[in-house]
């Protein structure tokens, strides 16, 4: 007679990751999302950020308006993975890995797009968003802009390519940006300002240039300088400077935060204390030659 036989007893910790796999491929990406009202905005937002994703969620209340797609695993995204969100207005894929955006089909009523903290090397095609305010390209691999790369975007007013790979930029670079507000250009390796890079964007209110070296000794480069500080001068007020503190941020304005950091005999002299002949002026400004 052969001894009874045993039953197998699961170890309770491979119980619990057979659970959690099942519930996984029970449960769509869209279920595992928050959803709630967003009492600022007024809109209802679906929070999916640190899912874990590698696709965009298909089960959406259709009557979406904010998307936090944040820190997943999003390497390539079309805006036709949002066709069935026709109320979105706000999309965040930052902090995704993001190597590939395509904008077709088109998003009409998205407003702000956030693409920051990816791994985009060039400035992918936009013209599927007429709507846009608020386009955000920070912390990414971009080394070039095509004249008129924002041209299709002419309700933009704001942004921010900080952080990138930007030495040089077309004169046309923001061509068609009549109302954009607020342009952020802090941390690129930049090697000059091309003269009237500006010139079109009559709503300009803030501009950022923090941790940018742009060369102006070289010979007939005189002029780029000299552009900066006549624009310095006729948008003083809405130049700051911003010092991190240990308990809080100092920002403050300050037109003459715009140093030349190299030859080394005008290293720290403000762009403001330059004459036309491209020598220091007394320190003093009331006595600099315009």
């Amino acid at each position: 007679m052969s001894a009874p036989r045993r039953k197998q007893l699961m170890p309770l910790p491979a119980l619990s990751c057979l659970a959690l796999l099942s519930m996984a491929g029970a449960v769509g990406p869209g279920e595992l999302c928050q959803i709630k009202m967003n009492p600022i905005k007024d809109r209802n937002q679906a929070n999916c950020t640190r899912l874990g994703l590698s696709r965009v969620p298909s089960q959406l209340p259709k009557d979406t308006g904010i998307l936090l797609l944040g820190c997943n695993h999003l390497v390539s995204v079309s805006t036709s993975s949002f066709q069935y969100l026709p109320m979105l207005v706000d999309l965040d894929l930052s902090h995704n890995g993001l190597k590939a955006f395509h904008a077709v089909p088109a998003l009409p009523r998205l407003q702000e797009l956030v693409l920051s903290h990816n791994a985009l090397g060039a400035l992918p095609s936009l013209q599927g968003l007429p709507a846009l305010l608020h386009l955000g390209l920070a912390h990414n691999s971009i080394q070039d802009l095509a004249p008129g790369a924002f041209r299709s975007l002419g309700e933009l007013q704001e942004l921010d390519l900080r952080g990138n790979q930007l030495r040089r930029l077309p004169k046309e670079a923001f061509a068609g940006l009549a109302v954009l507000r607020n342009l952020d250009l802090s941390n690129n390796p930049r090697e000059e300002l091309p003269l009237g890079l500006l010139s079109e964007l009559e709503a300009l209110e803030v501009l950022r240039l923090l941790g940018n070296c742009l060369p102006f000794q070289r010979i007939g480069s005189f002029p780029i300088l000299a552009y900066l500080r006549d624009w310095i001068t006729e948008n003083e007020a809405s130049i700051y400077y911003q010092e991190d503190g240990l308990e809080k941020v100092m920002v403050e304005n300050d037109a003459e935060s715009v140093r030349c950091d190299s030859p080394a005999q005008y290293r720290g002299t403000p762009v403001l204390y330059f004459t036309q002949s491209c020598r220091k002026a007394d320190i003093d400004p009331s006595t600099t030659t315009l």
